[in-house]
């Protein structure tokens, strides 16, 4: 299997520093209007700014060093550092960090939020066609996922004009998070694991090296992060704003 071009893997890099900062820029954003003193709110946001380093740092290290490299095995070897980041993020949506983003930014812009599906598919796009993926993982082959990046920032309008319901955005919500869902399964199918089980082409190992392991721990995990936040915002009642 070819190695991915230098502009695409720089691109992809730079993709997981913008999400990492994102996710650092909107807890100080949920601290600033909340109200909150600003030595807590720099604590919290120092403190997702460390979080994400030290997950990012590690699992690239280990990648890079092929500990992710074995997916014949049952389970492949990536899933010790896709779980327990799997098990952060639902930590952390339902933690008083959650919280903290639930109270302090809108519907609206964490429906926006997702809007990041769009490169992030650009960029698989890209991949396979260097060859370093297989067309199932793209929007070409079995991957909608795009259709929740480009529907993003439509209902987020809706939602600031007050013109869509709580069904739609939960309604829109489960199908986004079906369709990232279907991606991942899809990506864990084209594994050599099953390569008697599913046709695809090159089988995906891509994601267990470095940079490209932070697709499932980065990218992946603020998708979830972003739904699970969603689903907390709707369970509020109606008059908060």
């Amino acid at each position: 299997m070819p190695a991915p071009s230098a502009p695409v893997t720089t691109g992809f890099v730079l993709l997981v520093l913008c999400m990492a900062c994102l996710l650092v820029a909107a807890t100080w954003r949920a601290g600033r209007r909340l109200g909150e003193p600003l030595q807590v709110n720099a604590r919290w946001t120092l403190l997702s700014a460390a979080l994400v380093a030290v997950v990012m740092a590690v699992t690239g290290v280990l990648a890079a060093r092929g500990a992710f490299a074995d997916m014949r095995s049952a389970p492949p070897d990536i899933f010790k550092a896709l779980l327990p980041t799997v098990v952060l993020t639902f930590v952390l949506a339902f933690s008083r960090f959650g919280d903290r983003l639930v109270r302090g930014l809108s519907l609206s812009a964490l429906v926006g939020f997702q809007v990041f599906r769009v490169p992030v598919e650009v960029a698989l796009w890209a991949l396979h066609r260097e060859g370093t993926l297989p067309v199932e993982m793209t929007f070409e082959g079995l991957n909608f996922d795009i259709l929740t990046g480009l529907s993003a920032p439509v209902l987020a309008w809706l939602v600031h004009r007050g013109r869509a319901s709580r069904l739609l955005v939960g309604a829109w919500n489960t199908v986004g998070l079906a369709l990232l869902l279907t991606i991942v399964a899809i990506a864990n199918l084209s594994s050599p694991l099953f390569e008697h089980l599913f046709h695809a082409e090159p089988r995906s190992t891509l994601i267990t090296t470095a940079p490209f392991i932070w697709l499932p721990i980065v990218l992946v995990q603020a998708a979830l992060l972003g739904h699970l936040l969603v689903y907390r915002w709707l369970r509020q009642p109606p008059a908060v704003k």
